[in-house]
């Protein structure tokens, strides 16, 4: 529900192009009053975001939960402002992008090998491949279904297919979906490309999941990264973006362990920790009731 649906047809199609063209940094203080849903929405998702979060988090006052809800509602609108103006992102006169970490990918990248970039659905997520991309490590995105997704509408495609032509512009790989076939990706991979894949993402009918200890329950998400990363000898990254402001991002690189089981165990050790730290930055808490399960039979972390 955070992250929902796009929202009525004018916010798609001229109002976040048109904002994205503006040459200052005044676009993303607008962003979350444009929003990305009608004002009507807008206050049912914040009453639902304040009831989850204080499931979620009881231990956190009523002012807390809906800072958090508000937060939440204008991050997700920035990212789809971000979503059209990859080109302003760590550039002059666009978004500030502070990166710490860039000499792991070099150091993989030095050696020739394909590497995978581990994200989460936290805060403005395609930060981290914009700004590698700034620093001569380009990348290639593998996501679920996009265009042939069934659940979007027209102008909901012609949006993302302006979010895919600028993002891969800026990183100077491809966008390929999961409906395409593996093959690319691996032999990509084996020739020592990078791509970036989210762990986190989630569908009802995924298989193959495993249990993560996330938030006092269990996090159930895909082992894809793993088999992947084991199929093709590929190290494992991991990046997260932290929003210091409408306008100021910071972008950390970490290196992962070896074996892909423990990396991806790392990577969600590093989400709970994040989630804690900024509830508001996880785009899934419309999906919590599908992707969590309590070990203690209450629905709420310590």
């Amino acid at each position: 529900m955070g992250a929902g649906r796009m929202m009525h047809d004018w916010r798609l199609d001229w109002a976040f192009p048109l904002l994205a063209r503006v040459p200052s940094l005044w676009p993303w203080q607008m962003a979350s009053v444009v929003g990305r849903e009608p004002a009507t929405d807008r206050r049912h998702l914040l009453q639902w975001l304040q009831g989850r979060f204080a499931a979620v988090f009881p231990q956190a006052g009523v002012h807390e939960h809906a800072q958090w809800a508000r937060a939440h509602l204008e991050m997700l609108a920035r990212e789809m402002l971000d979503a059209m103006a990859f080109h302003r992102l760590g550039v002059r006169g666009g978004p500030v992008i502070a990166l710490s970490g860039v000499e792991h990918a070099r150091t993989v990248q030095a050696r020739g090998k394909g590497f995978i970039l581990v994200l989460n659905h936290f805060d403005r997520l395609l930060t981290a491949p914009v700004a590698l991309a700034r620093q001569g490590v380009p990348t290639n995105v593998l996501t679920m279904p996009v265009l042939d997704n069934p659940e979007l509408g027209a102008a909901q495609r012609r949006f993302l297919l302006r979010k895919i032509a600028g993002y891969t512009a800026v990183t100077g790989g491809c966008w390929h979906s999961t409906s395409d076939g593996l093959r690319p990706v691996v032999e990509s991979l084996r020739a020592g490309q990078g791509w970036v894949i989210l762990a986190d993402a989630w569908r009802p009918e995924f298989g193959r999941l495993r249990a993560h200890s996330f938030l006092g329950g269990r996090l159930n998400l895909p082992t894809g990264i793993e088999r992947l990363a084991r199929t093709c000898g590929a190290p494992l990254l991991h990046a997260a973006t932290y929003s210091d402001g409408p306008s100021r991002l910071r972008v950390v690189v970490e290196p992962l362990a070896p074996e892909p089981e423990l990396a991806i165990d790392a990577v969600i050790s590093r989400l709970e920790h994040d989630v804690k730290e900024r509830p508001w930055a996880w785009w899934h808490w419309g999906m919590w009731d599908q992707m969590w399960q309590s070990s203690t039979g209450e629905g709420s972390c310590d």
